[in-house]
């Protein structure tokens, strides 16, 4: 999927940018979007563990969450969501807030990212 264009998961929850969304906004989208879930090969995007990125200037917030509580990578994971947001012309400063609401589901994820996984042998 790409970030530039918003989708929705299969149980209808929003993925990627909103309609109204500016040129910066989308750019920090389409960066995220490159950022891979270090278990599979998806994008935290198409994961749909991307819940919302917000700039106010030069700082950017973004709203995620995980499959699960607990998870070894959490830290890798916002360090790389850290580092490629600082790629993008403007950004100062990256801040992630982690969020259990919703909980992240399965029914969460596009057809295209369960096809990804199905292709990789990943059952759902």
């Amino acid at each position: 999927m790409s970030a530039n264009t918003a989708g929705v998961g299969t149980a209808g929850f929003r993925i990627g940018p909103a309609d109204d969304a500016d040129e910066f906004e989308q750019e920090l989208w389409a960066n995220v979007d490159e950022v891979p879930d270090p278990h599979i090969p998806v994008s935290l995007v198409d994961m749909a563990m991307i819940y919302d990125i917000q700039a106010d200037g030069g700082h950017v917030t973004v709203t995620m969450t995980y499959p699960c509580m607990g998870c070894p990578a959490y830290d890798m994971i916002q360090d790389d969501v850290r580092a490629v947001l600082r790629t993008v012309r403007g950004v100062t400063d990256v801040t992630i807030e982690v969020t259990w609401d919703p909980v992240w589901s399965k029914d969460m994820l596009t057809d295209s990212a369960r096809e990804e996984l199905r292709d990789a042998g990943i059952g759902l």
